[in-house]
């Protein structure tokens, strides 16, 4: 009896790894650069907040083991969107318009799915999803987004590369600062 209840409990144990091992969100996390020709971009479904208008050329994702994703880009380094999976986020906007984006989020296989609203204090209140999908071989992030606002529906589809490279800190937005010798 006891080398059943052992192999039962192993067994137990090892269906429980797999389980988990099989539920892991993709690593979204790195460095992200849009790739235009491959892009379906619309001026007024972009991911507001990282941009005037559009998409951010660049994108930097960190995935700390909280769950939260924080996604940021180089053209507005004071704003970062939060995702927080199986929860509601509100993030301030103050690039473009001022207002507010607030998302409730899932894991949905490898994607990361945000529903939620803009308040924009110029605009009418708008209807937000995006999709953030890794493809199988982690090179490729996928953004879909659609927002419906006064009864006027647009979307985009923003494929980004994963790179390695930043560039010279000469063209970041905010330049590094080189001490005199």
């Amino acid at each position: 009896m006891t080398r059943v209840t052992a192999c039962a409990c192993v067994l137990w144990m090892s269906l429980d790894v797999t389980v988990a091992l099989a539920q892991a969100p993709p690593d979204l996390s790195g460095t992200w650069r849009l790739d235009p020709s491959r892009s379906r971009i619309s001026e007024t479904s972009g991911l507001a907040g990282l941009a005037k208008a559009g998409a951010p050329e660049t994108l930097y994702i960190t995935q700390p083991r909280n769950g939260t994703l924080v996604v940021e880009s180089s053209m507005n380094e004071s704003h970062a969107r939060l995702y927080r999976p199986g929860g509601t986020t509100s993030t301030p906007v103050t690039v473009g318009q001022t207002g507010s984006i607030t998302m409730t989020s899932r894991w949905d296989g490898r994607s990361l799915v945000g529903e939620g609203t803009r308040e924009f204090t110029a605009l009418p209140v708008a209807r937000i999803k995006e999709v953030l999908s890794a493809s199988a071989d982690g090179r490729t992030l996928t953004v879909e987004v659609a927002s419906s606002a006064a009864g006027v529906e647009s979307s985009s589809t923003l494929v980004y590369s994963r790179t390695q490279s930043v560039g010279p800190c000469e063209t970041w937005p905010t330049p590094c600062k080189t001490s005199p010798r």
